[in-house]
């Protein structure tokens, strides 16, 4: 993978982001690599590991400095478990038959398209969105499993009527869980792997996003970092599109 420093510096913003909102790295970093002419496989075995990485540090600092209890939440984890990660390995076996069949820039655009405009208009739904429906659930590990941009769509469904912290802290969680249950599914699904942890600017990428997201994190108004993950979003389905 080339250390151009735009790549780096791309990467270190949706590092910084995915630890403020907990995604960001697979929803913004997957047109972002499409547009250099990545090949979708190629750009699970790059991104991740970076998601993964991420969200358990991240898991890990909001435990250390959360002053709230912490609700149960195996329930939730069960149905996850039940429902999503099945949902990730027909997403992947759709992949490995049919990707020469898919035009990837426009599917992943469409699905990134779609779940931001959902998202934004969540709150002028009149129905509420319950986030252990089967239904969304299947959607995102489907979602997920094809084009790594199941992300939005699960943070929506988490964030439903959840205070702000509790809710990033569970975005992190599911989405540590579904990012490292996909990869390793990648792995026995596609006999490949990528060894993530070679590249050392990565690695401090990692670091510093992190910390910067988490100070972000203290002192920066949620909405407005979600205005810009959702703006980042729709500007990198539209290159894409563009550039298809």
């Amino acid at each position: 993978m080339p250390e151009s420093l735009l790549i780096l510096i791309y990467f270190f913003i949706i590092t910084a982001l995915q630890s403020f909102i907990g995604v960001g790295i697979l929803v913004l970093g997957t047109p972002f690599l499409l547009i250099l002419d990545y090949n979708i496989v190629e750009i699970f075995f790059i991104l991740l590991p970076l998601s993964i990485i991420t969200s358990l540090l991240n898991v890990v600092i909001i435990k250390l400095l959360s002053k709230e209890p912490q609700k149960n939440i195996s329930k939730e984890l069960k149905k996850f478990f039940i429902i999503c990660i099945p949902s990730i390995v027909i997403g992947l076996l759709i992949l490995k038959f049919f990707e020469s069949h898919i035009n990837f820039k426009v599917l992943v655009s469409l699905i990134i398209i779609f779940s931001v405009i959902f998202v934004t208009l969540k709150n002028k739904i009149k129905f509420k969105i319950n986030f252990f429906r089967i239904s969304i659930l299947s959607i995102v590990g489907v979602i997920h499993g094809l084009t790594n941009s199941g992300g939005t769509l699960l943070s929506l469904a988490l964030s439903v009527n959840n205070k702000k912290n509790y809710a990033r802290f569970n975005i992190t969680l599911f989405y540590l869980i579904l990012a490292t249950f996909q990869y390793l599914l990648t792995i026995m699904i596609f006999y490949e792997n990528f060894i993530f942890l070679k590249n050392i600017h990565l690695v401090w990428v990692i670091l510093f996003g992190v910390l910067i997201g988490n100070i972000f994190n203290r002192y920066i108004n949620e909405k407005k970092y979600k205005l810009v993950l959702n703006l980042l979003a729709i500007l990198s389905s539209l290159l894409l599109l563009m550039n298809n």
